[in-house]
């Protein structure tokens, strides 16, 4: 019987493994509240329409008055509409903490997408040490469940509540909104929400929401500057190729978009929002485009990859897998060949140009969900059963695995180590041969790395971003 191709809801995306989102955990308490206003009954009793008894309601308001006066005052941002940022208050733990940093070089403090560059292939411009420390915590207020991303000297993320942050290298909110929306229903959200990962380029933060409107953002302060519908969901991350070589200095570009439901690519200006060109669907498609100069490659639930022209649309091919190979992943292309998981646990390298399997690896039997990293001589991607697997780019062929207690997420490969989160757990491996140089429980379930001017940053489902350096 053939499988269906829809990732499970929960915890998901482009750049997270596929496991139901845990509850909030108990003894948190919302920034902003005042000590004396009593808690929701339900979350005093654990249950609805019980009342609490005075004695434990007073007890909770001192537990409360006592973590807040711990805690001690906290820089809190506004929004631009004027709200306060929401946030939480987390107990302590006794954790190493790095010293302040300098600040982070401007030719390597980009991370445009969930998984770098515009091409996904997971490489970062950085040599870490063998063990990180704790550089700062955010507290986000709700959980952030897609990679980080960064440029511009700031790092972005959005919250499951639709809030969208920037914070600069320290971990200091620069700015921080929501983006309202026309209710249908008294039970509908009053503001879009963003299933799909963040991506910057050049100026301009680009985020899909889940009733298929992308948003362009002024990066620097939040501000909306155009936005389009795509008539549909978005889960995928947008993408960008600049119709000039210098990004810094090109006028015009190229946005692609996919509408989830039917895999339609959708082609927009990147400076007006303006529909350029749009396909004809191939599918559902739950992953990430990856783009070179010439060519948009993307897979689907029809078990396939599909190229397109960046410049005019056309298919230009259409390479077959298997029926039971359906891509959710993120798509890596370089130049003309592409590297993409698949539902049967194949992990494969294409020919874009020619359409040719280069090679298909089978040592892995379960979902590859994720997008794998690739550079000059590695292919390395993390499974749903719990593996890290390193493969030769020329031959395919397996040269390590590494076990972990989870679903391995998209890795990072940075100079001689790979990044790699599993679970709540943050990873750093040995290349060479897959030794575990480091690892750090940072919650019950966190993103892929996010790895940019020597940190490291992940989201996680306490409602904290987290920075190792």
């Amino acid at each position: 019987m053939r499988r269906k191709c829809c990732r499970p809801k929960g915890f998901g995306g482009n750049a997270m493994g596929g496991v139901a989102a845990p509850q909030r955990p108990p003894g948190w308490l919302r920034r902003g509240a005042s000590p004396l206003t009593p808690t929701p009954k339900r979350a005093l009793m654990g249950g609805a329409g019980r009342t609490p008894s005075t004695g434990i309601v007073l007890a909770g308001l001192v537990a409360c008055a006592a973590v807040l006066a711990a805690c001690g005052p906290r820089e809190k941002g506004v929004a631009p509409t004027g709200e306060p940022a929401e946030e939480l208050i987390m107990e302590s733990r006794d954790i190493p903490v790095a010293p302040a940093a300098p600040a982070a070089e401007e030719d390597s403090f980009y991370w445009n997408t969930y998984h770098g560059s515009a091409s996904l292939d997971g490489v970062a411009d950085a040599q870490l040490p063998d063990e990180l420390a704790l550089r700062w915590r955010f507290m986000a207020g709700a959980p952030v469940r897609t990679t980080p991303v960064a440029g511009g000297g700031y790092i972005y993320f959005v919250n499951t509540k639709g809030r969208l942050f920037a914070v600069d290298p320290h971990g200091k909110e620069v700015w921080s909104r929501t983006i309202p929306r026309e209710a249908t229903d008294r039970w509908s959200d009053p503001e879009e929400r963003f299933d799909a990962p963040l991506a910057f380029f050049d100026d301009t933060l680009l985020a899909g929401s889940v009733e298929g409107v992308l948003f362009a953002l002024d990066a620097a302060a939040g501000e909306i500057r155009w936005q389009a519908d795509v008539d549909g969901t978005i889960l995928g991350s947008a993408n960008v190729v600049y119709d000039s070589s210098d990004a810094a200095a090109s006028d015009s570009g190229r946005v692609f978009v996919i509408e989830q439901s039917t895999g339609m690519l959708h082609c927009l200006d990147f400076r007006t929002g303006k529909s350029i060109w749009r396909t004809e669907g191939v599918g559902r498609c739950d992953g990430s485009p990856g783009v070179s100069a010439n060519a948009v490659v993307f897979g689907s639930c029809a078990a396939a990859l599909h190229v397109f022209s960046v410049e005019s649309g056309g298919l230009l091919r259409a390479i077959a897998i298997d029926d039971d190979s359906q891509v959710a992943g993120g798509v890596v292309v370089q130049g003309d060949v592409a590297f993409s998981g698949s539902r049967s646990g194949k992990v494969l390298q294409v020919n874009t140009k020619t359409g040719g399997l280069v090679w298909v690896n089978e040592d892995c039997g379960d979902e590859v969900f994720t997008t794998p990293a690739v550079n000059e001589a590695w292919v390395v991607f993390g499974a749903a059963d719990g593996k890290v697997y390193a493969l030769d780019r020329a031959s395919g062929r397996l040269q390590w695995s590494f076990p972990t207690d989870g679903a391995a997420k998209s890795p990072v490969l940075a100079g001689e180590k790979v990044v790699v989160t599993s679970g709540g757990s943050l990873f750093l491996l040995r290349l060479a041969d897959g030794q575990q140089l480091w690892s750090y429980p940072v919650s019950d379930e966190v993103t892929s790395p996010a790895v940019l001017a020597g940190m490291v940053v992940v989201g996680s489902d306490d409602g904290t971003v987290v920075a190792f350096r």
